[in-house]
């Protein structure tokens, strides 16, 4: 029985390899019988061909040339597998298009730019720039040296308040008349009133101020005024605009004022302080924004430039010593020579890049 069983499963095993085998020759023979058609075809003239056949290749039917053709050339595209054209694809995120999402096309850096919104500065224009820091820098130190001046060495603050209010205010009034025209008299008033109305309240208000920082010490009031004089430096308006609003720069300068005029003895001293700080480092700067902006008066600019440099060392060498003088030329010189060609050779090292990764900016008519 073992044995008649191996032979039944050999025979099944037989049987499945031969059906496999008839279904490959067919799957094979199948386009050759879709290319070429033929019959059996008996023959009847012979009596000893009678058994015998052949096979005689027979014609299709005729077809219409239109069907012929649609379907030749439908059987050519399905055999070379060719696609239409695409469109070329456009960078429209509304526009419906065959492509998928994460396509890129070949054209997405051909839109790239380099360095498109960088300015190239010449040295000669850098100094003139950086001249502006040294500039504000000798305002806030002739407050600071004029207070040590009424503080230590018993200066009478009348005598540079007086000096600043003859020379600053007529300037800042005849340079404003100079730039106004007869329409704007109406404005030139406005300030003169405005100035001496602020002039009025800090007369009054300079009982208060001599008392704000009773209770603080002298040292908390020197790292104060410290911390503003850095921080006036640092958030002045030097960039050259046609509208000059130094807001946070005068702010913080009036605090300082304010700080040290505490720290004098009478209340005169304190009104007559704070009048000389606000026409040196808010008047004085205001003056050389409008010299700038005019081309006709621009060389005003440099000798108010260098007439509040000069005040500066003619302090410093009084108050101090020739030390400090030494110390405060030197930072002169590194502000205005060695930081202007240190900015120049940074200026290689910049590399902005521009493409269609950034926000698309949209192009508005003149007419919208």
């Amino acid at each position: 029985m073992d044995e008649l069983q191996k032979l039944l499963v050999l025979l099944l095993l037989l049987l499945l390899l031969l059906t496999l085998l008839m279904q490959m020759q067919m799957q094979m023979q199948m386009p050759r019988s879709r290319n070429t058609m033929f019959t059996k075809v008996e023959t009847k003239l012979d009596p000893k061909l009678e058994s015998k056949a052949e096979f005689v290749p027979t014609l299709p039917q005729k077809q219409p040339t239109s069907s012929r053709l649609r379907k030749s050339s439908q059987a050519y595209r399905e055999t070379l597998n060719i696609t239409e054209e695409k469109p070329p694809w456009r960078k429209l995120l509304y526009l419906k298009q065959p492509y998928a999402d994460n396509y890129t096309d070949t054209s997405f850096l051909s839109q790239l730019k380099r360095n498109t919104t960088v300015a190239k500065y010449s040295y000669r224009h850098l100094v003139n720039d950086f001249m502006l820091i040294v500039f504000y820098i000798s305002c806030i130190l002739i407050v600071i040296l004029v207070f040590v001046g009424i503080y230590a060495n018993k200066w009478d603050p009348m005598s540079p308040t007086m000096a600043s209010t003859i020379i600053i205010l007529p300037s800042f009034l005849a340079l404003r008349l100079y730039n106004a025209s007869a329409t704007h008299s109406l404005y030139i008033s406005f300030n003169i009133k405005s100035y001496l109305l602020i002039t009025f309240m800090l007369l009054i208000a300079s009982p208060i101020l001599k008392s704000l920082t009773k209770s603080t010490s002298s040292d908390s009031i020197w790292a104060i005024s410290s911390m503003l004089c850095v921080a006036n430096t640092l958030f002045y308006e030097y960039s050259a605009v046609q509208v000059y609003k130094p807001i946070i720069s005068t702010n913080i300068s009036l605090s300082n004022a304010i700080v040290l005029a505490s720290r004098l003895n009478t209340t005169m001293d304190v009104f007559l302080f704070i009048l000389f700080a606000i026409q040196i480092n808010i008047l004085l700067p205001l003056l050389d924004a409008s010299l700038r902006s005019n081309m006709k008066l621009r060389n005003f600019h440099y000798f108010v430039m260098g007439t509040t440099f000069v005040v500066v060392n003619v302090c410093i060498w009084q108050l101090l010593n020739y030390q400090f003088l030494i110390y405060w030329l030197s930072t002169t010189l590194i502000i205005l020579l060695l930081m202007p060609a240190y900015f120049l050779s940074l200026q290689r090292y910049k590399n902005e890049l521009q493409g269609p990764w950034d926000i698309a900016k949209p192009k508005l008519s003149k007419n919208q």
